[in-house]
């Protein structure tokens, strides 16, 4: 893990989002499309074709595969492949485009406001929705509940880009004001690197490691997290810059609002405008 050159922490475990089947509920347990997904779960007949958190106050991590199959991103590069906080997608082109398709699936009632992290884990495994897109924290209240269920990478619009979450990491930081910064540094280069460590790791904390031998090892008795650990290679790290502050509130505020039938356009690039004006 690095910013600016500079190595600050050694990752053990990685996370994404991903798409839950419930298969008593749809017959398409791994669409290829939103628009097959959404066909799909209105034909099941359950009371919620998706279950994803939005809530009042929006989710931008939950909704980053529909804002990037939409066309949207959130920071440009510069010419040495770095992140550019100047060059602000939000409000662009290619933001609006999402916020139109995230609209047409407020309208159609396939993502709602009054579903939140409070309870779109539960309605699945309750019962009452056919798809659930939440990462791999989800699986022991699925596994409790006995849904059966398939799981796949979220799918993106038909003909648009494909959807590209985030990919998440859990890692061990050398401490900037400890006192034994050299024992520190070694541990986390040398230690934790070891597939024991991984393995230790993994029995406190049931995430998808990002070493190769306790995947392995794992793949028999937990083969969704192995798969989760998978799909994380066609995720998106999270910008590494401190200007991804200013993005949540804002694109999170819009997308909620554009749920419940605010305008595309202008309620993108108002966000925009505020997200610039904070990173100043």
């Amino acid at each position: 893990m690095t910013y600016d050159g500079q190595t600050y922490g050694a990752p053990y475990a990685v996370e994404t989002l991903v798409l839950y089947a419930n298969n008593e509920l749809t017959d398409v347990p791994e669409p290829s499309t939103v628009e097959e997904l959404v066909e799909a779960g209105e034909a099941g007949g359950a009371e919620n074709v998706l279950s994803l958190p939005v809530g009042e106050e929006g989710d931008a991590y939950h909704m980053r595969p529909f804002y990037t199959s939409g066309g949207g991103y959130l920071f440009g590069e510069d010419s040495e492949g770095n992140l550019d906080p100047s060059d602000v997608g939000v409000g662009q082109e290619g933001s609006i485009s999402a916020a139109e398709k995230i609209v047409e699936l407020g309208e159609q009632g396939v993502l709602k406001t009054s579903i939140s992290n409070d309870n779109a884990i539960s309605l699945f495994t309750d019962g009452n929705a056919a798809y659930l897109i939440s990462g791999p924290w989800a699986l022991a209240d699925i596994r409790t509940a006995e849904v059966d269920f398939t799981m796949s990478q979220v799918p993106g619009f038909e003909g648009m880009d494909p959807a590209v979450p985030f990919a998440g990491v859990n890692a061990f930081f050398v401490a900037s004001s400890g006192a034994n910064q050299a024992f520190a540094q070694q541990f986390a280069t040398d230690v934790v690197s070891s597939p024991d460590i991984a393995e230790a790791m993994f029995a406190g904390n049931e995430s998808p490691p990002v070493n190769l031998e306790p995947q392995e090892k794992l793949s028999a008795d937990y083969p969704e997290i192995v798969k989760i650990a998978e799909y994380a290679g066609d995720a998106s790290p999270m910008p590494a810059i401190p200007e991804m502050a200013a993005i949540w509130e804002p694109l999170g505020q819009a997308e909620a609002n554009l749920v419940g039938g605010a305008d595309a356009e202008s309620t993108m690039t108002s966000a925009g405008e505020q997200i610039s004006s904070q990173i100043g």
